[in-house]
């Protein structure tokens, strides 16, 4: 049985077929999602070389969902190798 069957999660929530899927919620302030792209011109790198360019070397996406007073919800995703 699939990995993710046994978590008791949804069939390809936690797992694809050719990759790992792995998303991270949470229920704070969120924030205004240009301020990546803004923060990345500044040269300020954090989001984008700690998680988006690690994923990256690695092959994968990162997908950030925030906005102001909703929280934030950012989405791994790794092929197998």
């Amino acid at each position: 049985m699939p990995a993710d069957r046994l978590a008791g999660a949804p069939p390809g929530r936690l797992g694809d077929r050719d990759g790992v899927r792995v998303t991270v919620r949470d229920n704070g302030t969120g924030f205004d999602p240009g301020r990546l792209d803004e923060a990345a011109r500044e040269g300020r790198l954090g989001v984008a070389q700690s998680m988006r360019g690690r994923i990256s070397d690695l092959g994968g996406d990162t997908t950030v969902h925030s906005r102001p007073g909703d929280g934030t919800e950012i989405e791994f995703w790794l092929p197998r190798r």
